[in-house]
């Protein structure tokens, strides 16, 4: 069947949309990366910045998805990464970057070279936890840690 986006357009909804999403129940999950994301922050007060890796895992569990009534099932995690202030580059030395380490860790890509953009497409073991956010009163599902399948 053909998308008419005028007639997509033009329909009635009929009934209120949902306005809060089921979160994912706390557990582990496998899980595959679909998408990789660096994003800059800032803290609210302005003293401190950085980069983050956000990681978007979908998760493979069809049981999972028949008891959300949803046919794709994505959680974030999110990565902080220490960057080398001389060059804009990760910093790799001892102690720096254990996140994204332990992520490389998971998908079995922890030593030789490797560039961010190889991770969609990898699997690991996803640990799902809960973050309650108390301005909105909503619970929002989100990566804790990650370990390999």
């Amino acid at each position: 069947m053909a998308f008419n986006a005028e007639q997509f357009m033009e329909q009635t909804i009929k009934g209120a949309n949902s306005i809060k999403m089921q979160p994912i129940p706390v557990g582990e999950y496998p899980a595959i990366i679909s998408k990789v994301q660096p994003r800059p922050w800032q803290s609210k007060d302005g003293t401190s910045s950085g980069i983050s890796l956000d990681v978007t895992w979908e998760i493979a569990d069809d049981n999972l998805k028949v008891s959300l009534g949803r046919d794709k099932i994505t959680v974030r995690q999110g990565v902080m990464l220490d960057l080398n202030l001389e060059t804009g580059d990760l910093d790799m030395g001892e102690g720096r970057n254990v996140g994204l380490g332990r992520l490389r860790e998971a998908v079995g890509k922890n030593s030789g070279d490797f560039s961010l953009s190889s991770l969609p497409g990898l699997a690991a073991k996803v640990v799902v936890t809960h973050r309650l956010d108390k301005e909105k009163d909503e619970i929002y599902s989100e990566v804790n840690r990650v370990l390999p399948l």
